[in-house]
């Protein structure tokens, strides 16, 4: 059976991924390595992926994975690459702050409150029945809380323009984390939250299962 390599969040881990189900594929989580502060999206990426050695692989990455999984495909052209409730350039992710650049390098919010989960991050996340908000609070509790800093402030310096051809992306039209006014992707989930990889599973692998069988 062939894989799929899955990539989550913010230093979140594949929980996400639970509901998705590609037939004839499975869904391998690819764990998060160990950073250097001096890495970008784009060097991370590479060692995020080192160990795989196939010329076709898959890639399924979700908002700041998706991000990284960018990276990835301009480094492997041949590879297949979707991205889900996430950016192709600094544009759409619609961040692009001098200030808030200049604010993630200051070390000003205290790292113990990045995996606390808060009533309005879980909203913005699409968090609403008590399952889903439960799921979302404990994948936030579990997560690196060094590695969340450095992904956003990663993220908030990603300074990208351009995408490759093997990128795929879906996108919800209720996405309060990366508004869907600035994405322009090749799907839409029509009502689909920032976390409708997992609360609208069922479309996003049908997307999926169709477009690898195409």
């Amino acid at each position: 059976m062939q894989h799929i390599y899955c990539i989550s969040g913010l230093a979140a881990d594949h929980r996400m991924f639970k509901n998705l189900s590609i037939n004839g594929y499975e869904l391998l989580p690819l764990p998060w390595v160990a950073f250097d502060k001096a890495d970008n999206m784009a060097s991370y990426a590479v060692k995020m992926v080192a160990g795989i050695n196939d010329e076709h692989a898959i890639i399924i990455g979700l908002s700041f994975g998706g991000m990284l999984a960018v990276e990835i495909a301009k480094a492997h052209p041949s590879w297949k690459i979707f991205i889900v409730s996430s950016a192709k350039t600094t544009a759409e992710l619609g961040y692009d702050s001098d200030f808030l650049r200049w604010l993630s390098g200051k070390d000003i919010v205290p790292t113990s409150l990045l995996n606390k989960p808060f009533v309005t991050g879980l909203y913005l996340l699409g968090a609403r029945t008590d399952e889903e908000k439960k799921l979302m609070s404990q994948i936030i509790k579990d997560s690196d809380a060094a590695l969340t800093k450095w992904s956003i402030n990663t993220l908030l310096n990603w300074n990208n323009t351009t995408y490759t051809a093997n990128v795929t992306h879906i996108h919800g039209t209720d996405d309060k984390v990366i508004r869907s006014a600035n994405v322009k992707p090749d799907y839409w989930v029509a009502g689909g939250a920032h976390m409708m990889i997992y609360n609208r599973a069922a479309e996003v692998s049908k997307i999926i299962s169709d477009c690898l069988a195409s």
